[in-house]
C-alpha cells in the first residue's frame, strides 16, 4: 500500500531530522567532511514537495549553521554558506517564527564576523547589528538558552575592535545565562575569551573550566584550541613543561581530525614556548611554519599574529 502525503511529510520531517543529529554528532567528532556530505545529502530531499515548510526551515537553520563551522575550520565553502544562510532567513521571515528568526539572524550576524576575521576588515558592526537583533528578538521570546549564544558573539564583535570593556560585560552576561540555563558551549566559549580579561590564577581557572566543559559535551572537535589555550596560560605562568603537554595533546588531536587551523595555532604556541626557552632559531622556524600554513590557509588573522611573532623575535635578538 502507497503512503499517504500526510505519511510522506512524517518520513521526510523524522529523516531530516535524523541527518541533521548524525551530521552533527560527526561535527562534534571532528568529521567534518562526514558532517558535509550528510547535510549535502539531506538538502537534496528540500525540493520534495511532500517535505513540510517548517522542516525545511530547520533542516537549513542547522545546515547554515554547520556551514559557518566548516567556513571559519577550512576557508571553504563560502558562497554556499552565505546562500544557505540567506535561504534559511527568508523561510523563518515567511513563517513568522519568531524562535527560527531569532536564529537565522544570529547565523547572519556569524557569517558576517568569520568573513570580517579571514580577510581583516576591523570594523565589526554590521555583524554585530545582526546579532544584536537576533538578542532582542530571543529577550522578547524568552529563549534564554540562544540569548547566550549571540550575547556571546556580541562581545567578540567588541573584541576585535579593542572594546575591552564592552566585550568583557558581553562575555560575562553570556556566561550567567549560560550556566543558568545550561548552555555549555555558549558558556565554555564565554570563559575561553574572558581569559583575555583576567590574569593569573583567575586566567588558569577560565581556560581550565572551558576545557572541562567541552570535554563533558563530548565536544573532541573544540578540544585543541581549548588546550592550546591552558598551554598559553601555563606559558605565562612559567611552566613550561605543563605548556609543551597541553600544545602536544592539541597538536596530536589536530593531526588526527585533520583540523589545519588549530595546526596553525600549535606552531605559533610551540614558536611561544622555543622562544621562552631562549631557543630563537626554533622559535623563529615555528613561527614561519605557521606563517606560511596561515598564507596557504588564506587567514589574515593567522598571517598578522604569526608576522607579528616574527617581528618582535628579530627585535628581541
Amino acid at each position: 500500500m502507497s503512503l499517504s502525503s500526510e505519511a510522506l511529510s512524517e518520513r521526510y520531517a523524522s529523516s531530516l531530522q535524523t541527518i541533521s543529529e548524525i551530521a552533527n554528532a560527526y561535527y562534534f567528532q571532528g568529521r567534518i567532511d562526514e558532517a558535509l556530505r550528510l547535510f549535502q545529502g539531506g538538502e537534496q530531499w528540500l525540493a520534495a514537495p511532500e517535505a513540510a515548510s517548517r522542516d525545511k526551515l530547520y533542516f537549513l537553520l542547522k545546515y547554515g549553521q554547520f556551514l559557518i563551522h566548516y567556513y571559519f575550520l577550512t576557508n571553504k565553502m563560502e558562497e554556499i554558506m552565505s546562500s544557505v544562510v540567506r535561504q534559511a532567513l527568508q523561510a523563518a521571515e515567511a513563517s513568522q517564527d519568531k524562535a527560527a528568526l531569532a536564529i537565522a539572524l544570529y547565523l547572519l550576524g556569524q557569517v558576517h564576523y568569520y568573513r570580517n576575521l579571514y580577510v581583516g576588515v576591523s570594523d565589526y558592526g554590521e555583524a554585530r547589528e545582526y546579532l544584536e537583533r537576533a538578542s532582542a528578538l530571543s529577550e522578547q521570546i524568552g529563549d534564554l538558552f540562544k540569548l547566550s549564544e549571540s550575547l556571546f558573539y556580541t562581545g567578540l564583535t567588541y573584541d576585535r575592535e579593542s572594546h575591552s570593556e564592552q566585550a568583557q560585560s558581553y562575555y560575562q552576561r553570556a556566561l550567567e545565562l549560560a550556566e543558568q540555563h545550561g548552555n555549555k558551549w555558549a558558556a565554555s566559549e564565554a570563559l575561553r575569551h574572558l581569559t583575555d580579561h583576567t590574569e593569573g590564577e583567575q586566567r588558569l581557572h577560565y581556560a581550565l573550566r572551558s576545557l572541562e566543559l567541552r570535554e563533558e559535551m563530548g565536544f573532541k572537535r573544540g578540544l585543541p584550541p581549548a588546550q592550546l589555550l591552558v598551554s598559553d596560560v601555563y606559558l605565562d605562568l612559567g611552566d613550561l613543561k605543563r605548556a609543551l603537554e597541553y600544545c602536544q595533546q592539541a597538536e596530536q588531536l589536530a593531526t588526527e581530525m585533520g583540523l589545519q587551523i588549530h595546526a596553525i595555532w600549535g606552531l605559533l604556541t610551540y614558536g611561544d614556548i622555543a622562544s621562552k626557552r631562549e631557543q630563537v632559531d626554533q622559535a623563529r622556524d615555528y613561527y614561519q611554519q605557521a606563517l606560511t600554513m596561515a598564507n596557504e590557509f588564506n587567514n589574515a588573522f593567522g598571517i598578522a599574529l604569526a608576522n607579528e611573532k616574527l617581528k618582535k623575535l628579530a627585535s628581541e635578538v
